[in-house]
């Protein structure tokens, strides 16, 4: 097994994201971003990883795990110290982008079908019909 330690990704503008292990289950694991001076504004990346259940009575076991990764990237709202009391207000989340990507791995699937599919998602994301529809909220025509 695979032990948890800190991603780092730089974002467009050049400056390192370090997103470290924060809480770990047995399906999950959290890294934080701690780079922000209040937890609100902590960068999260996550990973989740269900496997099959057994069926209900009258249901079809799945064969399928789900791979879930979440990116969310709090952006804070800009406040001053210009209140009445003199005393700055509480931060808060102005917005918050985010990604989910979810893949489905069969319990038939070979590495090598994994591996492919693995493959493909950053082709898929650097892509420009993509990165254009992601950047100007246009898709191609």
């Amino acid at each position: 097994m695979a032990t948890a330690t800190t991603i780092t990704i730089n974002d467009q503008s050049a400056v390192a994201h370090n997103f470290a292990p924060a809480q770990r289950g047995l399906d999950y694991i959290n890294f934080e971003d701690r780079s922000s001076p209040y937890y609100l504004g902590y960068g999260k990346i996550s990973f989740q990883l269900k496997r099959p259940k057994a069926p209900r009575k009258g249901e079809t076991r799945s064969t399928n795990l789900k791979l879930i990764a979440r990116i969310m990237i709090p952006k804070l709202e800009d406040v001053t110290n210009s209140t009445i009391s003199g005393i700055a207000p509480a931060p808060t989340i102005s917005y918050m982008p985010a990604c989910m990507l979810e893949c489905t791995l069969p319990e038939r699937s070979a590495l090598l079908d994994r591996q492919d599919l693995l493959k493909y998602i950053p082709g898929v994301v650097v892509n420009a019909q993509f990165t254009t529809a992601f950047q100007t909220h246009e898709m191609p025509n």
